[in-house]
């Protein structure tokens, strides 16, 4: 049973790193770069993106498992167990800040249509694909 309750606090855990590595990631590019105005700072989005990408992707793994644990701690500990939702809840609420950043980063302004159109296909994979490929 111990074993349950470490892993269970060790995911949530790694969700909420997760969450703020990501938060991080996007801060700084929008920091630095407010606007796509050349090839570099495109280049910087792209792998600003994919990081992302592959770190959400984590971060639904993790979820994922820390769900199963928590109904297998529900299932071993009834009514009192359920109280460890409350624990997922919050390192989901970790989360908000960096949607908020991502939704920021998908509504940037180009300096030019060919730098729009790159970013467009970006954009495209990042809300349609799980993994990048640009």
């Amino acid at each position: 049973m111990f074993l349950l309750v470490f892993l269970y606090l060790g995911l949530c855990s790694a969700s909420i790193v997760v969450s703020q590595r990501i938060e991080f990631l996007l801060k700084k590019f929008l920091h630095k770069n407010p606007v796509i105005n050349n090839e570099i700072v495109l280049s910087e989005y792209k792998s600003t993106v994919r990081k992302c990408m592959y770190l959400t992707l984590t971060q639904i793994g993790i979820i994922v498992i820390s769900i199963c644990v928590c109904i297998a701690f529900i299932w071993n500990r009834g009514f009192s167990g359920a109280f460890s939702i409350t624990l997922l809840g919050f390192a989901l609420g970790f989360g908000q800040e960096a949607a908020k950043l991502e939704e920021k980063a998908k509504k940037l302004d180009c300096a030019n249509s060919d730098l729009e159109e790159e970013y467009k296909k970006i954009l495209h994979v990042w809300g349609k694909k799980p993994l990048p490929d640009f």
